[in-house]
C-alpha cells in the first residue's frame, strides 16, 4: 500500500536522480545550444546576433541554481522524513530554494531579448519563486505558532 514514507522516499530518490541529471546535462550544454540555434527560427527576438553565449550562460547559471535548489530540497525532505517539520531550518531551506528560482529569472529575462521565449521562462521562474516565498512565510508563521504551543502548559 502506498503511504507517506514511500512518497517521501520516492521524492528523495527523484531529487538525487535530478541532481545527477543536471550535471550530465550541463556537460551537454554546447550541443543543446547548437541544436537550438539550428531549429529555432531567426528573428524571434529584438537582438539578431548569435544566441550561443547568452543561452549557454543562462543554462550554466540555471544548472548552478538548480543544484543549490536540489541540495536544499533534499535537506528539507530529509528533515520531514525525520519528523523535523516546523523548525526554522526548514524555513531557511525554503528561502534558499525561492531565491534560486528568482535568480534564474534574471539571466532568462536578459536572454528574452534574443528569444522571446526567455521572457516566458523568466516569468515562470519568478512566479515559482514568489509562490515559494509565500509558502516560506506561511512556514515561518507555523514555526512561530508551534514554538508558542511548545511553551504553553
Amino acid at each position: 500500500m502506498w503511504n507517506q514514507d514511500k512518497s517521501l522516499n520516492l521524492s528523495i530518490l527523484l531529487v538525487r536522480i535530478l541532481f545527477v541529471l543536471i550535471i550530465v546535462l550541463a556537460l551537454c550544454v554546447p550541443i543543446m545550444v547548437r541544436w537550438y540555434e539550428i531549429v529555432s527560427p531567426e528573428g524571434v527576438g529584438l537582438l539578431k546576433s548569435s544566441i550561443f553565449w547568452p543561452l549557454s550562460i543562462c543554462l550554466y547559471l540555471s544548472a548552478v541554481c538548480g543544484e543549490v535548489c536540489l541540495y536544499h530540497l533534499h535537506k528539507l525532505l530529509k528533515n520531514i522524513k525525520n519528523d523535523i517539520v516546523f523548525k526554522p531550518e526548514n524555513c531557511k531551506h525554503l528561502r534558499y530554494i525561492s531565491w534560486c528560482c528568482l535568480l534564474v529569472a534574471i539571466p532568462f529575462g536578459i536572454f528574452g531579448f534574443w528569444r522571446f521565449l526567455g521572457f516566458f521562462v523568466a516569468f515562470a521562474a519568478a512566479f515559482f519563486g514568489l509562490v515559494l516565498r509565500v509558502l516560506k512565510n506561511v512556514f515561518v508563521r507555523a514555526v512561530e505558532i508551534q514554538e508558542e504551543n511548545d511553551y504553553t502548559i
